[in-house]
């Protein structure tokens, strides 16, 4: 018999559209974020870097994502705001400072809410619709603007 929770995640990724795709990736990078700040100040370095390791990975997967060609300028800020993210957890890391950490869990909240949002307005059915995942041109993501 399968885990209750295990059953749960999975079907919410089979019904999940292609922007609750992108949100539950930055919902699992934050929350990895947010275990990593607490290994640092528990002082257990291996949870700490294997939650930095499972952040970098979903991160990967979120640039891997882009979509250049119909997301132009929304898709290289992404693009820059996921090497930023990267830089920065690489730095946390080597400094064990949870309060970088902090501040890259403040920029996925703001960016996970603005596709949460975008996820959540209606839109016309696009004949690509199971495409992966894209930036939509009119995202509050444009402006986006790095903290730390």
């Amino acid at each position: 018999m399968r885990h209750p929770a295990q059953a749960y995640r999975q079907f919410s990724v089979q019904g999940a559209t292609p922007l609750g795709l992108v949100v539950m990736l930055y919902d699992g990078t934050i929350a990895a974020l947010q275990r990593a700040a607490s290994a640092i100040e528990a002082g257990d370095i291996q949870k700490k870097c294997n939650h930095l390791n499972r952040a970098q990975a979903i991160i990967a997967q979120l640039e891997g994502t882009l979509n250049f060609e119909q997301g132009g300028e929304v898709a290289e800020t992404l693009k820059t705001f996921y090497a930023h993210s990267r830089s920065q957890a690489l730095k946390a890391n080597l400094q064990n400072s949870a309060e970088i950490l902090r501040s890259l869990i403040q920029n996925f909240t703001l960016v996970r809410d603005a596709w949460h949002q975008a996820d959540r307005a209606p839109s016309p059915p696009s004949p690509d619709h199971a495409s992966r995942p894209s930036p939509v041109t009119d995202s509050p993501t444009s402006s986006l603007q790095l903290a730390g």
